[in-house]
């Protein structure tokens, strides 16, 4: 059950994370690479602190991770991290299955009550 709700709450930071266009842009950024805090920030018209706010929140939903950068050792670059959102798809996925087994049904079950004879059709039921 503890395992179950760790895998929920991952979930929850995950979908909260993605459901803001500047966090998926700055996914989008690090697909190509990893960057710099300041680098990453670069585009966005936002103070260095609403980025970091935003970073906190991707790391949070392990999207993303600070690794120390190799140049200096001080200072961090930013990674794409896999395996929450690999998680979220897992999920979308199930229950895109499930929901499309369930209309495939509705839909052949509809077809054949469409293809009954007439006489079926108008019975009276008692």
């Amino acid at each position: 059950m503890v395992e179950f709700k760790k895998k929920e709450q991952v979930l929850d930071r995950v979908f909260a994370a993605l459901s803001d266009h500047s966090r998926r842009q700055m996914l989008a950024r690090l697909r190509k690479g990893s960057l710099s805090i300041s680098e990453l920030a670069e585009p966005f018209e936002m103070s260095f602190a609403g980025v970091a706010k935003h970073i906190e929140v991707l790391t949070d939903a392990q999207l993303i991770k600070k690794v120390r950068a190799p140049e200096d050792g001080r200072s961090y670059k930013l990674e794409l991290q896999n395996q929450s959102l690999t998680e979220a798809t897992n999920w979308i996925i199930y229950h895109q299955e499930f929901w499309t087994n369930k209309l495939a049904r509705l839909e052949t079950f509809l077809e054949e009550k469409d293809n009954e004879p007439r006489s079926i059709k108008n019975r009276k039921k008692n």
